[in-house]
């Protein structure tokens, strides 16, 4: 006896692998194929009669399924918790003789590979378009910076040239000395700009490879505080309050060094006149937190969240040199030491910053 084309009907939805279910208005489920079962590990007959986007909550309402939508469904095995990605094409049936109301019938295909690398690709489009971005700014402060300096050097040098052409007397001296000293601090604040961007190159660079050596931080942040008041020639005196007893910390000692030592010269850099800075040294349980303190100009509240970006400096910071790149090669840093960074700052009062690191 031949087979009906309900029974042929039948068996071709059961052997299908695309995931094919029938619902009514109430979004009741009609019929399951064995899809369900096989690779969503779904009993279909726990399923039927039951409402659809309460069995699985990322269904749309029925006004949002529009005939030949195709939507992407999240929905997660119920064995495994593994998490599948279903295309899902909606269709509207109503010329079943044995439903007077419409059924609505959706089918759907794993798409989780192909999801997956659409998301992988668009992160990487977006991370190169960051990249692209932070290029452009680059360049656009470059030229902007370094047209600066470079033109104070050759007009120094020019009128060096033609005072070298007269007679020496206490006066030219002293006026060589001057134009003398503005190319030095010229070149200086180009060298500046140079190294932190070869620095921040580098640190984007060094990914996750870093290998901890074991640091006694209180021995490190005394010898690098004593270092930079040795530098400061007693001008300026950063005050260092810290426990007695020593803590060893895994960590890198290049990159530690660069992440306090920026952060106390902006603590210099943004107090002149105030209170000398400070440097405290606290452990809390498995981590040890440094938190350099001043009582210098502060941050507004409008530049606070960009504070850590790229080439971008306070509205307040007046004639006070920077590249704009100092905090944000420090947040990378301390990233990549698996820490954290943070800091709180009122106008006129000051800023602290803290950087937490773990100590095991």
């Amino acid at each position: 006896m031949p087979l009906s084309d309900k029974e042929i009907s039948k068996i071709f939805l059961d052997q299908s692998e695309d995931f094919i279910l029938f619902f009514n208005e109430q979004m009741e489920i009609e019929y399951l194929s064995d899809a369900f079962e096989f690779t969503l590990d779904f009993k279909k007959e726990n399923l039927l009669g039951k409402k659809l986007n309460e069995v699985w909550v990322n269904f749309p309402s029925l006004p949002l399924m529009k005939p030949e939508q195709k939507m992407v469904i999240p929905i997660t095995s119920a064995v495994s918790k593994q998490k599948f990605l279903i295309e899902f094409k909606f269709r509207i049936i109503t010329d079943l003789e044995e439903y007077p109301d419409r059924i609505f019938c959706a089918i759907g295909r794993d798409v989780t590979d192909r999801e997956l690398a659409l998301k992988k690709f668009k992160d990487i489009a977006f991370k190169e378009k960051e990249l692209n971005q932070m290029k452009s700014r680059f360049v656009s402060m470059a030229s902007h910076e370094f047209k600066t300096p470079i033109a104070t050097i050759v007009s120094s040098i020019n009128i060096m040239e033609l005072l070298l052409q007269k007679e020496f007397n206490e006066e030219i001296k002293s006026r060589l000395y001057n134009h003398i000293e503005k190319i030095t601090n010229q070149t200086s604040r180009l060298t500046d700009i140079l190294g932190d961007v070869l620095l921040l190159e580098k640190t984007i660079q060094l990914g996750g490879g870093l290998i901890g050596q074991k640091i006694s931080i209180l021995k490190f942040i005394t010898q690098l505080v004593n270092a930079m008041n040795d530098e400061n020639f007693g001008r300026r005196h950063i005050r260092l309050f810290a426990p007695d007893k020593d803590q060893f910390i895994l960590s890198d000692p290049t990159l530690l060094t660069h992440v306090f030592r920026n952060l106390i010269q902006n603590a210099l850099n943004y107090s002149p006149g105030s209170v000398d800075p400070e440097v405290h040294l606290i452990y809390r349980g498995s981590f040890v937190e440094v938190m350099v303190k001043d009582y210098g100009i502060g941050i507004p509240k409008e530049d606070r969240k960009n504070i850590f970006g790229s080439f971008y400096r306070g509205s307040n910071v007046g004639n006070i040199k920077g590249t704009g790149l100092g905090l944000n090669i420090v947040w990378e840093l301390v990233k990549k030491l698996n820490g954290e960074i943070w800091f709180e700052s009122k106008v006129g009062l000051g800023s602290e910053f803290h950087v937490s690191l773990p100590s095991k």
